[in-house]
């Protein structure tokens, strides 16, 4: 069997890393408590590095699925991974004297109840499509492919970002961006953005130089447009309109300086030779880590553990502490998430569990032909 490589796997583990750095930023609610001007602008800037993260994982997905078959059985990995951890979760922390209504027992067990897992369910209901969004690329030459992602371009990032989602609504959580981002995704997978006719001129590693180069300016333009519109808030009503609308879309996901950002960044990580088993290992285990560590009830006790209210956000040695804590949180969620991926795989080769998908698979090919 042909090892995968593990270069866009690398880039898996770090948009979840960026994710949990992100998280600790928010829901540890850090820039309430700073006081420090030169502190908060560094994290400032670090937040609006790693605001790549979703984009990221769904352009691996794009980048992949489009040319991969759909597949059943990975909708009801996604399913079975969310509703285990969901009730384990939820049954430990009942243990420990957390006091849950009858009625959110009930929503936490609910196998279409996602709702606390905003990624998952907009992620599901992409893979659903992925198979009539692969039908309609293929059928799509090049420049055909190009007016396309333009258009996708205007209507779903330019046009929601000028005008602060009151044109169009979008702020990169809803399914129509992760369709956009998913056919970038494979739109770089047949033609490589370092293969390109501007880029095929350059050494490999002087097109990583540019790459990263990209990825830094977009991040400290996008930066300095922020610091701007916050600026312009307080000059009179007008201002006050614009500065709103494009402080408000800085951080969205359908920000045309992110999804730049987020291209420069996955074409980098493509250009990288690298093959290892362990990055491959640890990165099936991204999805778990995002399961764990996002769970609202972990949320609840994960940042009082990490003691944010009680360390002096104010303080460089914050900035340190923020970056062990991700990967602090990145390592252990890791290590329970390929424990369950062991104990589901014996579970998926017991006999038992084979003729409950037997029985399943025949019932689906009775009612939908040729499935």
């Amino acid at each position: 069997m042909k090892e995968r490589k593990s270069n866009l796997e690398l880039l898996r583990i770090v948009s979840m890393l960026f994710i949990i750095i992100y998280h600790i930023l928010i829901h540890g609610l850090v820039f309430e408590t700073i006081n420090n001007k030169s502190v908060e602008i560094i994290l400032r800037f670090i937040e609006f590095i790693v605001i790549v993260h979703v984009n990221a994982y769904v352009m691996i997905s794009g980048y992949f699925q489009s040319q991969s078959k759909f597949k059943q059985s990975k909708l009801w990995q996604i399913i079975n991974s969310s509703l285990f951890y969901k009730v384990a979760i939820l049954i430990i922390m009942i243990l420990f004297g957390t006091k849950v209504s009858k009625i959110n027992i009930l929503k936490e067990c609910f196998i279409l109840n996602l709702s606390e897992y905003w990624f998952i369910k907009v992620y599901f209901f992409l893979y659903c499509l992925s198979p009539f969004i692969n039908k309609m690329i293929e059928g799509l030459n090049k420049r055909e492919y190009k007016v396309l992602l333009i258009v996708g371009a205007l209507l779903f990032s330019v046009i929601p970002y000028i005008t602060g989602g009151q044109a169009f609504d979008n702020n990169g959580y809803t399914l129509y961006n992760f369709v956009y981002i998913y056919c970038i995704g494979g739109y770089l997978r047949r033609y490589p953005l370092e293969k390109s006719y501007f880029f095929k001129r350059f050494s490999i590693n002087l097109i990583r130089i540019i790459l990263f180069l990209i990825f830094i300016s977009s991040a400290i333009i996008n930066f300095l447009i922020y610091n701007t519109s916050l600026s312009l808030i307080n000059l009179n009503s007008l201002f006050y309109e614009i500065g709103n609308n494009v402080a408000g879309m800085s951080l969205a996901y359908s920000n045309p300086l992110i999804i730049i950002q987020t291209i420069a960044l996955f074409s980098l990580f493509s250009t990288l030779e690298i093959k290892s088993k362990f990055i491959n290992i640890v990165a099936s285990s991204t999805l778990g880590v995002y399961l764990i560590h996002d769970n609202n009830y972990i949320r609840k006790v994960l940042y009082k553990f990490l003691n944010i209210n009680k360390i002096s956000t104010s303080s460089y040695r914050f900035i340190i502490y923020l970056l062990v804590s991700a990967i602090g949180i990145f390592i252990v969620c890791s290590i329970i998430e390929l424990i369950r991926q062991l104990v589901f795989k014996f579970i998926y080769k017991q006999k038992f569990s084979e003729s409950i998908r037997n029985k399943y698979y025949t019932y689906i090919k009775s009612i939908i032909p040729n499935s």
